[in-house]
């Protein structure tokens, strides 16, 4: 097919869619307005009629309030003919309302009826829940009351003797659920009221041909579910309320149904008018794009063949083109983007190879594969430190063919899905030909023609790890040699004890209860002795550093345990633990020795300040930092030593500087800095000079 054709065609489809498409939104949106105007408007009259039967209930009583308290029926309420003339010259004010005047005990005595029915009378009255139950009869009630099947509004009002009080009887008001309710309604909204008393129907102002009441079942919110009450009749989109009693159960329910025909008509005469305009713009259309297609056929058929021979490799191609519209514009830059592409395939082979020497070259191994992590590339630097050449392993599963990074599989498809490098420090690699390797590792992604691609690069920092782990344990064994000076004399005092109560003890020999209390406490002493010596000597043990779950309150009881009362010399310590879950998950030695060394400092710091009594609080709680999106242990270490004066605060935690002069080594607060931080945390001092210091270190919560 021609590209004449082809935009014709395209032009042509475009306009037939962009028109179907429009005209159905169109359609659509005038559809939704229109029923929506008939949905209000019956939501409208509905409200109206439900506000309408409230009003006459209100004005029911509103009326027998008035009654009762008329002079001339108070005073006449014993004279039935004088008490029928009042209720006469007052009938104007009652249409459609029957009254009735009822002695304190209830029986009717007068009943004057001015609605074509009345369904309460002398027999039927003491269905009115108001007769019923013991209540005050002082107190006005009104609602709607079911009574032999019929429905009623109905107000009952006290008749009281102002001058004593004394109750003289009841007016009541009533008010039938009949046609002239029904038309009264239909008068303030201006809509037809079907009334139905316990789900059957009672009278329509809605009549057929006939002029038979109807009842069509009601058509909720649709307007193409609307009612024809004749065939080819008006339309009535219908809703209603219930009618709920004095005790409020649904006894009854009135509908409302209101004529939406004129507004299906204007719908119609719309979308009508829609369509004509929119066929008038569719040959408009046509006949515009079969007019520019043949124009710009030409010149974009010969930039297809320009196009083409790029294609193939030929770059010295030129358009010809001396119109000065966009066609002519387009050529212009055709020719540009021609040169350009020479130039830059220049530049991308040279690109190509100084990468490739970059890979090639660099110390880092690097392993790359593509999105169904099989082997795509791989440098010297990998196959030296994996022990596999590319050809063994290239375009086989990268996870399979090395299993040592196995763990790193969920994080390579993540890093594929969402784009993020994610890094992997202390990373340890079990070598096939014996020892073992700690890694660092970077998983990044990079695009590739046609597919995305990850990296896996690898950094061996086992002689760094090494030195970093000696470091530590160099340190240790540092506390270790204070720790253990002090605990000699600490020792000699336990066995001092022990020694006490064994003289003791030869002296009260018998089988008393005494001798039994003193072998108890002997023994008490002995095993913390026991306890002390074996801490020191767990704690003395180098261990190839191991990651576990440890709660912070065990690490906290430990160390205190460990330093004991000697070094913590007339210093007192406070601890604090909040409830719940304070694990972590870090090497639990070098936890101990970075706990240390700051319980070190702040004893130093304690007896520096010559302190008459020392004190060290330590509260360990669970923060959640949002900055990160999870939960951290934060642990307050504060004393009332000698503080840190503003001016070296922030050198504290570099390594050799100290200021304890020949007594420090400068690299305890470094260690405790490198330990906090290689588990993800961090370390926040609080301090004023003179007036003690606090650390705050937070590490993340272990998530179980």
């Amino acid at each position: 097919m021609k590209i004449k054709t082809k935009l014709l065609l395209s032009l042509i489809l475009i306009a037939v869619l962009s028109i179907v498409i429009t005209l159905n939104f169109s359609i659509l949106s005038i559809s939704r307005r229109y029923e929506k105007m008939a949905r209000e408007e019956t939501a409208n009259a509905r409200k109206v009629a439900e506000g309408a039967f409230l009003e006459n209930l209100g004005d029911l009583v509103r009326k027998a309030l008035f009654l009762s308290e008329m002079k001339e029926i108070i005073e006449n309420i014993g004279n039935p003919d004088d008490l029928a003339m009042t209720l006469e010259f007052k009938n104007f004010f009652f249409s459609n309302t029957n009254i009735k005047v009822l002695a304190p005990e209830g029986k009717i005595l007068l009943a004057h009826d001015n609605s074509s029915t009345s369904i309460i009378n002398e027999n039927n009255r003491l269905q009115i829940d108001f007769f019923n139950k013991k209540r005050d009869p002082l107190i006005r009630e009104a609602g709607v009351f079911l009574v032999d099947g019929g429905l009623c509004l109905a107000a009952i009002s006290p008749i009281v003797n102002l001058e004593n009080f004394d109750l003289r009887g009841f007016v009541m008001l009533d008010i039938p659920f009949n046609l002239e309710l029904a038309d009264q309604i239909k008068e303030k909204t201006k809509a037809e009221i079907m009334l139905y008393v316990q789900g059957g129907p009672l009278t329509s102002t809605l009549t057929d041909g006939n002029g038979e009441m109807v009842f069509p079942k009601p058509a909720y919110m649709k307007a193409a579910k609307a009612v024809r009450i004749l065939p080819g009749g008006d339309r009535f989109l219908i809703e209603s309320f219930a009618v709920r009693d004095f005790q409020k159960h649904n006894v009854g329910e009135i509908r409302v149904a209101v004529n939406i025909e004129n507004i299906m008509a204007a719908k119609q005469v719309s979308i009508s008018s829609l369509l004509y305009l929119s066929l008038l713009i569719g040959l408009i259309v046509i006949l515009t794009s079969f007019l520019l297609g043949r124009r710009l056929t030409s010149p974009i058929s010969r930039l297809a063949h320009s196009a083409e021979a790029i294609a193939a490799g030929n770059y010295d191609v030129h358009m010809d083109v001396n119109s000065k519209d966009e066609i002519g514009e387009l050529a212009n830059v055709f020719n540009k983007m021609s040169d350009s592409l020479k130039i830059q395939r220049d530049e991308i082979l040279e690109l190509q190879q100084f990468f490739a020497k970059i890979v090639e070259h660099s110390p880092s191994a690097i392993v790359i594969g593509n999105e169904s992590a099989d082997v795509l590339a791989m440098n010297p630097a990998a196959e030296k430190l994996l022990g596999r050449p590319l050809a063994q392993i290239k375009d086989k599963p990268l996870f399979d063919m090395l299993p040592a990074f196995m763990p790193l599989k969920e994080d390579y498809f993540k890093v594929l899905l969402s784009g993020t490098p994610c890094f992997h420090d202390n990373y340890s690699l079990v070598l096939e030909t014996g020892g073992d390797k700690v890694l660092h590792v970077i998983l990044y992604k990079i695009p590739l023609p046609g597919m995305p691609a990850a990296v896996l690069q690898i950094e061996d920092i086992s002689e760094k790890f090494e030195l970093e782990e000696k470091l530590v344990h160099a340190q240790k064994l540092g506390t270790l040699g204070e720790l253990l000076s002090r605990f000699t004399h600490e020792f000699n005092n336990l066995m001092t004890s022990l020694l006490g109560h064994l003289t003791m003890l030869k002296k009260e020999a018998g089988e008393g209860h005494p001798l039994a209390k003193r072998t108890q406490l002997i023994e008490d002493v002995a095993l913390r002795a026991h306890h002390l010596g074996k801490d020191i000597l767990d704690f003395s043990k180098r261990e190839k550093p191991k990651k576990e779950i440890l709660d912070m309150r065990d690490a906290v009881q430990t160390v205190l345990n460990l330093l004991g009362k000697t070094v913590l010399k007339r210093i007192e310590v406070e601890t604090r633990f909040m409830d719940g879950d304070l694990t972590v998950l870090i090497d639990n030695e070098k936890l101990l020795l970075a706990l240390f060394n700051i319980l070190i400092n702040a004893k130093d710091a304690i007896l520096a300040a010559e302190r008459e009594m020392g004190l060290i609080r330590i509260s360990v709680d669970r923060i959640f930092i949002p900055k990160a999106e999870n939960n951290f242990i934060r642990i307050r270490i504060s004393d009332n030593g000698t503080g840190i004066d503003e001016k070296i605060i922030g050198r504290i935690f570099e390594p050799y500087f100290t200021t304890k002069k020949e007594m420090g080594t400068g690299v305890g607060l470094s260690t405790v800095k490198e330990i906090i931080e290689s588990n993800a945390g961090w370390i926040e001092i609080d301090a004023q000079k003179g007036s003690g210091t606090t650390f705050i270190t937070f590490l993340p919560q272990h998530q179980r």
